[in-house]
């Protein structure tokens, strides 16, 4: 029964990567809500099943438990730190927030990466386990690192696996890999992790006496050749200086013993430079059999010269032998660098567009962060809200930072539970385990400046890295020789009642996640509806299993008469209160309605939280100047004056603020300019109100 229990465990770790890796690293919360609806229900069963043993007696459950109940400082605290933020964000949901889907659905994210990396830590509490955790990661790299090179070739058809563009400033050959992360920076961060894993890994692996096989020893460089060619090939320059720096604050820790893996590595990364080299100027659109056959060779023949630089420089060789296999290997990792630099080097030294946008948006959260700088205004923040701050019309629904994006979230209290969570995590991995500790260090760099913590993968890859750490034996363990074989009584109180708080917080998120993913399927049924009856119908449904979606309301809204839209609109805004689509829409719906002043009251507020939309401005206009038209046919002429200077009021500021982008701004990504439609409503509004204007803007 003990073994199958383990088994069982292993095996959800391994289905939720993997499900992970199929579902685009969990960027979506509609790809989460599955993920979390098995493995939740699998937790739940689980904590039963461990309750149902620990109250019988039995001595495998108490020795298990004992475990959990007792662990250490440091991993008590990563394997709680989840929770506590998932608090956090359910304190937000109740007490209100800019949105309390966001809310929701961060919360089932640090549910699931806390009983993640609970379960993990139990699964390496013994040897075997810690084969599982080895395992759950070489198949999580392998499967993102193969599957988006056989994109390439042409042998494994993935949509968005590479993402094409003609500006110079987002790619120096017009393409770049993404993989199934469908995003080229964090699968070039991602495929860092596992390079740098495997490059650290073989100190210990060659040190250990006594030698280990040859066949060990090319097992274990196998994945070099692939990680580093899809990191390359990922063309993202943060991920590749977040790569370098970690790699060499893992030197300064692990210089003994880095030598030789440095010769035995020095081969598949010139060959992945050589293989990015050739890939660049086909653009990635490599020939399916002659590239994969030429693929297979230089893997295969750049492990083999690795292999031949390792015996060279071996212990038994002579100094001058040694000095040639070190000097070999250097300049194979030199030509190799020389060659990716030659490819990118006008990007690297001149192109830098990409990181005034991201200067832009760090520079204006902080009117966000100073609203509420204690506990943040809950999860979404900065999606909802950015383009009420934006000082330019750039476009970024994510905040390319991790810290800033948790600082919105849940303020200065969040952003302290979890840089003391980063912190514990470090602290153990490098107690424990000093060879995980560039992979950590590179995700905690590239995290700081792009949008990787938005992946649910990334969290889990770093919870399944201080899980590793973890499992290893340390001092105490060994000297103690292990766990008691019955619980004291402390450990008899605590650990039903942590099991029963388990069991609940599982079932109630599968609960949420299952709303969740009834409400999207319903709408995604609906978006393939062709007749718009049978799609309100299935809307409707959506919105009763999940309320708090306010893209199926807005769906909803487009399809039913205004006074039942407005209904359905102002039950949305009760959770989400300052999304700019759903203001637009209550602009538009009282418009259509004949309402002026709540027209008026709503495009006000619309345009204070999305001040940069062309055509929403337009649209205003044409339905301001349609109700002054109304009240002037129906012989209030005071009343259509006032409402038509309101809206020539709007179109000169509109005009103010084009010909101020114009002028001023470097990035436009959003396209905001005055329209010739505007300009028409203007002139008709100003001729409406009686105001002489000036009609264009040079």
């Amino acid at each position: 029964m003990k073994e199958c229990a383990r088994w069982m465990m292993g095996a959800a770790l391994f289905a939720v990567m993997a499900a992970a890796v199929w579902r685009s690293g969990l960027y979506f919360s509609a790809d989460l809500y599955p993920v979390w609806l098995g493995f939740g229900l699998f937790c739940a069963g689980a904590g039963g099943w461990g309750l149902y043993r620990f109250t019988r007696g039995q001595t495998a459950a108490w020795q298990r438990l004992n475990r959990v109940a007792e662990a250490p400082p440091l991993v008590g605290w990563v394997l709680c730190s989840p929770f506590l933020m998932m608090l956090l964000y359910a304190v937000h949901g109740a007490i209100g927030s800019v949105s309390v889907l966001g809310d929701g659905n961060q919360a089932l994210r640090w549910e699931l990466y806390g009983s993640f990396v609970v379960l993990a830590w139990v699964q390496g509490s013994d040897k075997r386990g810690r084969l599982v955790l080895a395992a759950v990661w070489h198949m999580t790299g392998g499967l993102l690192a193969m599957t988006a090179l056989l994109s390439v070739y042409g042998w494994f058809p993935l949509p968005y696996a590479i993402a094409y563009t003609a500006d110079p400033e987002v790619s120096a050959i017009g393409a770049r890999l993404a993989g199934m992360l469908q995003y080229p920076n964090t699968f070039g961060a991602v495929m860092a992790l596992f390079l740098l894993e495997r490059l650290f890994a073989l100190g210990p692996l060659l040190q250990r006496q006594p030698a280990v096989p040859p066949g060990r020893v090319l097992l274990g460089s196998l994945p070099l050749l692939p990680y580093a060619a899809a990191l390359l090939l990922s063309e993202s320059r943060g991920a590749w200086l977040a790569a370098g720096a970690a790699c060499a604050a893992g030197l300064l820790v692990e210089r003994r013993r880095m030598a030789a893996p440095l010769v035995l590595a020095a081969a598949p990364l010139a060959g992945a430079a050589l293989l990015y080299r050739q890939l660049a100027a086909a653009k990635l659109a490599a020939e399916p059999w002659p590239g994969l056959l030429a693929l297979a060779g230089l893997w295969a023949g750049s492990m083999l010269a690795g292999r031949w630089l390792l015996r060279l420089r071996g212990e038994a060789a002579g100094a001058w032998r040694r000095r040639l296999g070190t000097a070999a290997g250097g300049a194979l990792l030199a030509a190799g660098a020389a060659v990716v630099f030659g490819t990118v080097r006008e990007r690297i030294v001149h192109k830098f567009g990409t990181m005034s946008a991201r200067q832009a948006m760090v520079q204006d959260a902080w009117a966000l962060v100073k609203e509420a700088p204690l506990l943040g205004q809950g999860g979404d923040t900065w999606r909802l809200s950015y383009r009420a701050v934006q000082s330019s019309p750039y476009v970024g629904s994510q905040m390319h930072s991790g810290y800033v994006d948790v600082l919105l979230n849940t303020g200065l209290v969040g952003l302290a539970l979890l840089t003391s969570m980063l912190a514990a995590a470090g602290l153990l991995i490098f107690r424990r385990c000093r060879r995980l500790l560039p992979s950590y260090i590179a995700f905690l760099l590239h995290g700081a400046v792009d949008i990787d913590w938005s992946y649910g993968m990334v969290w889990l890859l770093f919870f399944l890295l201080a899980a590793q750490a973890a499992a290893e034996p340390s001092s105490v363990v060994k000297k103690t020789g292990g766990v008691p074989a019955s619980p004291p009584e402390r450990i008899r109180r605590r650990v039903p009642a942590l099991l029963s708080l388990w069991i609940v917080i599982a079932l109630g998120s599968s609960c949420l996640a299952y709303r969740g993913y009834m409400g999207h399927a319903e709408h995604m049924q609906a978006l393939r509806s062709r007749d718009n009856q049978a799609a309100a119908a299935r809307l409707a449904s959506s919105l009763r299993w999940n309320p708090a979606d306010y893209s199926a309301a807005l769906d909803l809204a487009g399809l039913v008469p205004p006074p039942a839209a407005e209904v359905i609109l102002r039950r949305s805004l009760a959770y989400a209160p300052h999304h700019p689509g759903l203001l637009w829409a209550m602009a538009d719906n009282t418009g259509r309605r004949g309402d002026a002043e709540e027209a008026i009251y709503w495009t006000g507020a619309a345009l204070r939280r999305d001040k940069y939309n062309a055509g929403e401005r337009t649209r205003s206009l044409e339905c301001l100047l349609q109700l002054a038209r109304a009240e002037y046919t129906a012989g209030h002429e005071t009343e259509a004056r006032r409402i038509a200077r309101y809206g020539f009021g709007l179109y000169h500021d509109y005009a103010r603020t084009a010909e101020d982008t114009r002028l001023r701004v470097i990035r436009n990504d959003r396209e905001f300019a005055l329209t010739f439609e505007a300009r028409e409503w203007g002139r008709q509004l100003a001729a409406l109100s009686g105001v002489r204007a000036r009609w264009t803007v040079e």
